[in-house]
């Protein structure tokens, strides 16, 4: 049975109200399916300007009044006149063609009088060029889920065909999309650049289980990628740095044999080499880009990799108390509500870091004149905000794993203070 007008204006209407999977019960023919596609989604409009102008001249009434009179929207106002009208029996062929009309002049009155109001609403959206209920994505997907065409091969295809193309292959030649598994077939539609994930401190998988401990230290933010037609690869680059390779002919290759591959043919490039996992303090002090690369072959539909959000590991703790010996050794707290928690300890080796810490404790509370071996608590009235950085909380103790000193904040105080519940954060979030 073929879709009319009125099916998919009822699918637009369910869908206006919450429930968008209501396109899935349209089964368009491959010409419908394009009607339909125009129908919501039309290169030529009217602004609702435009078109209320025209139907007040032809209803001789001031335009201040149907402004006046547009709640909801105008395309509700507009279809107000067909309440009283019966569903037509359009095609969505015959719709599209009565839309152009009244675009190129045919009066409003015996176009909304000849369709129900749910028609009028969809059918004055589509003159005005309305956001409709679902996108272009998602209709193309309800109909690529008719003939069993996941959705990743859809949208890597719209890197290289029009929506009317697509639609067009997935009627007549499914061949002619991509699926972007098979990205070596055709390169060039892998050039969406992949995503890269934050790495979490609540994330319970560990960066050894993941791509073996590695990092790849970027100088810049921004990434470009490209494809050199000539050689035949596929190029991730950050400024001068070769960040990533994929060679069509050798699909199979992980990270560290791809970028062996380039170097061996290209002597000079600079790369950012995969290189195993170094203490915290070193990583988070590093410049630029610090990422934690997928290792595996080049797929993009994966994601990449982590990329290390520095700050998302910092965090605003209360000295608690300290000792001074061989080094300075701080016990830190965090907020638990109203109350303090102690959170971990923190040592500093560094002398300039050690006198910066003992500058303010002396600076609030002399109290350097005790033994230096023994711990020497901060008075409740005090409160020296240190700032620090960790990979995450140990769950096991509940404890903050391996803090790297990053300053006292003269400037903070208690309402500044991390609170215990932002640190445990959400398993794996």
């Amino acid at each position: 049975m073929s879709v009319t007008f009125f099916d998919l204006s009822m699918a637009c209407e369910i869908a206006h109200m919450g429930d968008i999977n209501a396109y899935r019960k349209l089964c368009f023919t491959h010409s419908e399916a394009l009607m339909a596609y125009h129908l919501l989604y039309p290169e030529e409009t009217l602004t609702q300007r435009r078109t209320l102008l025209k139907v007040a001249a032809e209803l001789e009434t001031p335009i201040e009044i149907l402004n006046s009179l547009v709640n909801d929207s105008a395309s509700s106002l507009l279809a107000s006149e067909s309440s009283a009208s019966n569903p037509s029996e359009w095609t969505l062929e015959e719709a599209l063609s009565i839309r152009d009309a009244f675009i190129d002049g045919s009066a409003y009155l015996p176009i909304t009088k000849n369709m129900s109001e749910t028609e009028g609403r969809l059918f004055w959206s589509s003159v005005m060029g309305d956001t409709m209920s679902v996108n272009r994505f998602q209709f193309l997907r309800y109909i690529g889920m008719q003939v069993n065409v996941d959705i990743e091969t859809i949208q890597t295809s719209r890197g290289f065909l029009t929506d009317e193309e697509v639609i067009q292959a997935l009627y007549r030649d499914i061949n002619a999309l991509h699926d972007p598994k098979k990205w070596w077939e055709k390169p060039s539609a892998a050039l969406r650049k992949r995503r890269y994930l934050n790495w979490s401190k609540h994330k319970q998988e560990g960066l050894v289980e993941y791509n073996g401990g590695v990092f790849q230290n970027i100088p810049h933010k921004s990434f470009d990628i490209e494809y050199d037609e000539e050689e035949r690869i596929l190029i991730e680059r950050s400024g001068d740095v070769i960040t990533d390779v994929a060679y069509p002919t050798d699909p199979q290759l992980g990270l560290r044999e791809r970028l062996v591959m380039y170097a061996d043919a290209h002597e000079d490039a600079l790369i950012a080499w995969p290189e195993d996992l170094k203490s915290w303090k070193t990583m988070i002090k590093m410049g630029g880009v610090v990422r934690f690369p997928n290792i595996n072959a080049f797929d993009p539909t994966d994601y990449g990799g982590f990329i290390l959000v520095k700050k998302s590991h910092e965090h605003y703790l209360r000295l608690h108390s300290y000792k001074h010996d061989d080094s300075l050794v701080m016990k830190l707290s965090a907020l638990d509500g109203l109350d303090f928690i102690d959170v971990g300890f923190c040592r500093v080796h560094i002398l300039s870091e050690q006198s910066s810490v003992l500058f303010a404790i002396q600076r609030r509370y002399d109290s350097m004149k005790e033994d230096g071996k023994t711990w020497k608590a901060i008075p409740d009235s005090e409160c020296i905000v240190v700032r620090v950085s960790s990979p995450f909380v140990d769950r096991r103790t509940g404890l903050l794993s391996d803090p790297t000193f990053l300053g006292i904040e003269d400037d903070l105080g208690i309402s500044d203070i991390t609170q215990y519940v932002d640190l445990i954060g959400v398993e794996d979030e």
